[in-house]
């Protein structure tokens, strides 16, 4: 019953979230071109880029979480610790560890295109320190 709970409450904060979320972005959006255009001083790397890749992780983070068990079966991970499905890491830095801790794929190849060893970069300080003490401690 509890479980059926706490998926009700996060379909209800989902429902009221998105729209006021999507208001919140929007409005700042365009606001921020506004103030900026308005000054003279709009500076693309310091406010365009980080909204563009703020956009690109929420979307990686979803498509993570919604395809983290299909990734699992096609791509045949093994491992328990290293696993497409967690909404808070990206899927090249789960397809970086899995070459380092498992083994490398078609999709890490892939991914290269965006830069080469782009998986690799995309491990975080923290996952690199969190997955070596996983694999490291069998």
């Amino acid at each position: 019953m509890k479980t059926i709970s706490t998926l009700l409450l996060e379909i209800l904060f989902m429902v009221l979230g998105i729209p006021i979320f999507l208001l919140l972005f929007v409005s700042g959006f365009f606001y921020t071109v506004i103030k900026h255009t308005l000054k003279w001083d709009y500076s693309i790397s310091r406010q365009f880029t980080p909204i563009l890749r703020s956009i690109n992780l929420v979307f990686d983070g979803l498509a993570n979480a919604g395809a983290g068990e299909l990734l699992n079966d096609v791509l045949k991970v093994k491992n328990d610790y290293a696993r497409y499905g967690k909404w808070y890491e990206t899927i090249s830095a789960v397809t970086g560890l899995l070459k380092q801790y498992e083994k490398d794929s078609w999709l890490r190849r892939l991914l290269n295109i965006l830069g080469k060893n782009h998986c690799e970069e995309a491990i975080t300080e923290m996952q690199a320190y969190y997955y070596n003490h996983l694999f490291t401690k069998k």
